[in-house]
């Protein structure tokens, strides 16, 4: 089941596309880790909208994390969500490493082809178009 989900449409902008934060940010708990992932490779999303997937994200790895966690080992979620943010950073420049792209495909439970689907897509403009793999 594939529900539409169009974060492009998240703005403060044209009368139809127009979506407020509080409710792209309950749009967002509706979709799949899969379907986050995918949407922050779309060029047309706004920082803001970034930021919110960002969010969710973290939160639904905190969660996951509370739950496993059973009080064992404290408070290493947060420590966790602080990797999330640099991966998912990373990611959407197109810096991450293959070690680092496996570790956030764990960590949001999604594989790594998705991943690669999304790398490097998030920044756009001329800067995050650059190719940085020379010498």
């Amino acid at each position: 089941m594939n529900v539409g989900f169009n974060p492009g449409g998240f703005g403060f902008g044209g009368p139809q596309g127009f979506m407020s934060t509080q409710d792209f940010s309950k749009e967002l708990k509706n979709q799949t880790n899969e379907d986050l992932i995918k949407a922050l490779g779309d060029p047309k999303l706004s920082p803001m909208a970034k930021e919110l997937i960002g969010k969710e994200l973290e939160e639904r790895m905190n969660a996951k994390g509370a739950e496993g966690a059973g009080g064992a080992e404290g408070g290493g979620g947060e420590g966790e969500g602080d990797d999330l943010k640099k991966l998912l950073k990373k990611l959407q420049d197109g810096t991450i490493s293959s070690e680092e792209m496996k570790k956030l495909a764990g960590m949001l439970g999604v594989d790594v082809a998705k991943l690669e689907a999304v790398k490097g897509k998030g920044e756009g403009g001329p800067e995050g178009e650059a190719d940085i793999t020379g010498g």
